[in-house]
Parts: structure tokens; sequence; C-alpha cells
């Protein structure tokens, strides 16, 4: 249900109150009842570690979706969890195009890689 719809709701609930006791304040109720909404969602700080973790260690960046999808009780947990998926598959993307970029534009091929051996490694340094 939309954040919004979901405040509505409970103002007509408070106003439907209101009427049966004229005691009872709807202006209090619904400033609490935006305050709750928004205490459950996920900090901005989060957030943006949960983004910035996605972008630069992939496969932590599924790990860190899972959380937000199976153990978190916010809000938008679930938007969360599905950027931080976005964001580990395009960066998983990106270093496997420049990784086959980086190795087709040195002139070797795998075959060639697997040939070197660690004595000619070690001469070069020597």
């Amino acid at each position: 249900m939309n954040p919004d719809e979901e405040i509505a709701k409970k103002v007509e609930i408070y106003e439907g109150l209101a009427k049966e006791n004229p005691n009872i304040d709807i202006g209090l109720l619904a400033m609490n009842a935006l305050i709750t909404q928004k205490q459950n969602t996920v900090s901005p700080k989060a957030k943006r570690w949960s983004y910035l973790i996605s972008i630069s260690l992939p496969p932590v960046g599924l790990l860190i979706a899972l959380k937000y999808y199976s153990f978190s009780d916010e809000r938008d947990a679930k938007n969360v969890a599905n950027t931080c998926v976005i964001l580990t598959v395009v960066s998983l993307l990106m270093f496997w195009f420049g990784a086959k970029l980086l190795f087709s534009s040195a002139g070797t091929t795998p075959a060639q890689i697997e040939q070197i051996k660690p004595s000619d490694i070690q001469q070069i340094l020597q």
C-alpha cells in the first residue's frame, strides 16, 4: 500500500474517533502518524553505504540485498535491495567488459598466458 494512502486511511479513522469523542485531538494523532511513517524507512546513510558497497564490492552487494529482502522490516527495504542487486549486476558487467577489453588490447590470449612458466617470470624480475 502507498504510504500516502496509509496516512489518509489513518486520518479517516482518527476523524471517526473525533466524531465519537470530541476530546480527541486529531491534529496530534495525524502528526504522530507522520512521524511513525518516517521512522519506518531505511536511513539515507545506510542506503548510501549499501549502494557504495554494491558498486565497489559486487558479491557483497548481493549479501546486502539479501539482508534487506529477508531481515529488514523497513517500508522501503525491498526498493533498497532491488537497487543493490541492479548496482551489483552493473558493476559485474563493467568489470567483465573492462577485463575483456584489457586482455583484447594486450594482444595476448588466455592460452598464451597459461604457457608462461614461473621461472620465466623470475628471470625477468632479476
